[in-house]
């Protein structure tokens, strides 16, 4: 599966209308993997090896860059029921440091992201992302690490979002620590812990309070996990895993006048990690988890956890590719229950010709929401039970002109409703985007 861990995820800004994924899920790595470490999918940089970017080789180091230009059309820029139409001009670049070192690993990089609707201005919206990390062998163990900044925005369009005329700016930083012991040897363990800062600085504009800004610093809060997963290797490439996470929540600027919102929770894990070069990659891990409230006020909050990636290669130039999270998760309102989430992504790249890559995408993405207890009624915490149902898909043609020059062509729809608001909408977004690469 391609992933490069700790390298920020800069695909969701090309594609405007395609409901996002969690933050968490979104720019870090899968739970259970240590830290700092880096993995390619070896089958996608075979069959692409003549258009590969090259970079710049700097003494121990490699430089790659990017920079994305693209124009198009949306249909819904607002993301809301009744939204007005508008082109899109997009502008995404992106660099990367990694050492190329026989041991170790050092890794730092940034991105930027903007995206302009000339017909409505209210959706302009700018974001930035910054990390560095890596690891450090030691014997037959490995201390990996990682620090990542992002400034990002809040659109209708994800999931456990509500309805606001224009983007919230918000940002995360997050600190993590992992160390391997015995990485090598059959049986390893990784013990985890990161820190996780969401600070909310910007006013939300609600269509049912014109004029009015809606503070959002109630929002801002710290989460702590802390995590051991245990690996037993009993083929080369089949491992088995167990994982225990603990989780804190704590906000830093309560709500005069009720309880305070912190709590505690607890997953228990196990799956398996299967990988079969060129053909199949299979990720599985499933548990249980709880959330427990600090103040007796709320009740405690259960449910089934599950993380899981498969990717199947029927020939050398196609893959499917199959992503399936479901959890808990706090919901842009920040209700005290927060809200139970599922995300299914299912994509199909295929290796046209030598220069011309095809791909589809299918998603699926369900929140589903507690009723807000009785003494919050008419609080800014109060939520309404229910469900919210995100539907989308692509279309993407992608020609490899060279190793520094790709052009895309993509085609994106999406439908869903948002809280705060009745009814469905459809979003339709395409886009031309030419692609520069180290």
């Amino acid at each position: 599966m391609y992933r490069i861990v700790g390298a920020v995820a800069c695909a969701a800004p090309l594609f405007p209308t395609h409901a996002s994924a969690q933050v968490l899920s979104q720019y870090f790595p899968e739970i259970g993997r240590g830290v700092g470490e880096t993995w390619v999918d070896s089958e996608q940089i075979r069959i692409s090896r003549e258009f590969q970017p090259q970079g710049l080789h700097l003494g121990g180091f490699k430089l790659n860059g990017d920079l994305n230009e693209g124009v198009g059309y949306i249909d819904n820029a607002n993301r809301l029921p009744g939204g007005g139409q508008s082109a899109i001009i997009s502008t995404v670049a992106q660099i990367g440091l990694t050492s190329d070192w026989s041991v170790d690993r050092l890794y730092t990089n940034a991105s930027v992201s903007d995206l302009r609707y000339p017909s409505q201005g209210s959706q302009n919206q700018t974001t930035w992302t910054a990390a560095i990390g890596g690891y450090h062998d030691i014997a037959n163990d490995r201390l990996g690490f990682d620090y990542s900044h992002l400034n990002l925005v809040q659109t209708p369009n994800t999931l456990g979002s509500f309805a606001t005329i224009q983007p919230v700016k918000y940002q995360v930083d997050r600190a993590a620590l992992s160390y391997t012991v015995a990485r090598d040897g059959r049986f390893s363990l990784i013990p985890e812990g990161n820190i996780t800062n969401f600070s909310f600085d910007q006013g939300a504009r609600l269509p049912s309070a014109i004029g009015i800004s809606v503070p959002q610093t109630y929002r801002n809060r710290a989460v702590i996990v802390e995590s051991l997963t245990g690996r037993y290797h009993w083929t080369e490439a089949a491992s088995a895993l167990v994982m225990l996470r603990g989780t804190e929540i704590r906000y830093t600027h309560g709500l005069a006048g009720y309880p305070g919102r912190d709590s505690n929770g607890l997953a228990l894990m196990a799956g398996i990690d299967y990988s079969a070069i060129h053909l199949i990659d299979l990720r599985v891990l499933a548990g249980y988890q709880r959330r427990f409230y600090r103040n007796a006020a709320y009740p405690d909050y259960a449910t089934p956890i599950v993380e899981a990636q498969a990717s199947w290669a029927p020939s050398r130039l196609t893959r499917l590719q199959l992503d399936v999270q479901h959890g808990i998760e706090d919901s842009a309102f920040e209700n005290v229950a927060g809200f139970t989430y599922t995300n299914l992504q299912l994509g199909l790249s295929h290796q046209y010709r030598r220069d011309v890559i095809l791909s589809g995408h299918f998603t699926f993405q369900k929140g589903q929401y507690q009723n807000t207890p009785t003494r919050l009624v008419g609080s800014i915490l109060t939520q309404a039970g229910g469900d919210q149902t995100i539907f989308g898909g692509g279309l993407s043609a992608q020609w490899l002109v060279n190793r520094h020059l790709r052009l895309n062509l993509d085609y994106n729809i999406s439908n869903q409703n948002v809280l705060g608001t009745t009814g469905k909408f459809t979003v339709n977004t395409v886009m031309i985007r030419v692609d520069v690469n180290l």
